[in-house]
């Protein structure tokens, strides 16, 4: 997860969980990978592309609101109208009209992960109220921020068929070749089944993955945001274990150690770190680039035999 992302609480990640696995349970529990277009009839949703630029597509979908907003507070039809404005809208469900919007323009290769985004919105029965419900709150940006995760939760949930990936990724080796396996045989992005294969094949050892630029090209990965990682992924063994472990540290390894090769494996080393014990663990570290940005996988393997001094 990214470290200023909002964590989904544990009633809501329960609730999300359950509503996916009816969803597949009556889609007869798919094999891998899984076909949306089935999603998407069994729910009666439609799915639209539309030109981004296009803005009386989003002044459309946002009359609802305005309308709402100026029958309860008058000045926030305008400000809403504004922020929808400026945002970088790639993909919106419309509640009413049971309707999946994408921006045509998104890059191809994320189109099934906003698709499977914009589906959990709909399987998660408080994003419509709070879609169609509380202006005010719909403006909040931490608000925003937490539905957002809760139908990223989703997605994962739906395209990697609930647990059945994590059982699938316990039966390989935690290294870069299984992920890349994985992400042929369930049809997503690199990206997305590397977090997924932090998270979920064993939360119970300690794992962490990262999206960043490559320290050697600096224009692969490069994003708006203030350092060179984009995402810092840890497994919920590694957060408790190694919670002193930060991002900083993992880009460091990749710094160091990276080559500049532009495309595949640039990194592939043994290395050490400290528990929050002190004691030592060898953590294999794999990085690939895949010219968009580089992915980063740190697996612990074994503790040193001896404790490391202080």
């Amino acid at each position: 997860m990214s470290l200023d992302a909002p964590v989904v609480g544990v009633r809501e990640r329960r609730s999300i969980a359950d509503a996916v696995a009816r969803v597949l349970r009556d889609l007869g529990t798919p094999e891998p990978p899984l076909k949306l277009e089935d999603v998407r009839q069994l729910l009666a949703l439609d799915l639209q592309y539309y030109d981004g630029s296009d803005r009386s597509v989003i002044k459309a979908f946002t009359h609802q609101y305005r309308l709402f907003a100026k029958k309860r507070l008058p000045a926030l039809g305008a400000k809403l109208q504004q922020t929808l404005r400026q945002s970088k809208l790639l993909a919106f469900w419309v509640p009413d009209g049971k309707r999946v919007l994408i921006d045509e323009s998104a890059p191809k290769p994320k189109h099934r992960w906003i698709e499977g985004h914009e589906i959990a919105h709909s399987l998660t029965d408080w994003h419509r109220d709070f879609l169609l419900g509380d202006i005010a709150a719909t403006l909040d940006p931490q608000c925003h921020a937490t539905i957002e995760a809760e139908a990223n939760y989703g997605a994962g949930q739906l395209l990697f068929l609930h647990d059945r990936f994590g059982r699938e990724a316990r039966d390989l080796p935690a290294t870069f070749s299984s992920v890349h396996l994985l992400a042929g045989r369930y049809a997503n992005s690199i990206t997305s089944t590397l977090w997924r294969f932090v998270e979920q094949r064993n939360p119970s050892g300690a794992s962490f993955g990262m999206i960043s630029v490559h320290p050697n090209v600096p224009t692969i990965g490069a994003h708006d945001g203030p350092d060179p990682w984009r995402y810092f992924i840890r497994s919920a063994a590694f957060q408790t274990q190694f919670s002193h472990v930060t991002a900083h540290d993992a880009y460091r390894i990749l710094s160091t150690h990276a080559t500049y090769q532009r495309r595949g494996p640039i990194l592939e080393i043994e290395t050490r770190l400290r528990d929050v014990n002190g004691v030592g663990w060898h953590f294999t570290v794999e990085s690939f680039c895949n010219s968009h940005a580089v992915l980063t996988l740190g697996v612990a393997v074994a503790p040193v035999a001896s404790r490391v001094a202080g």
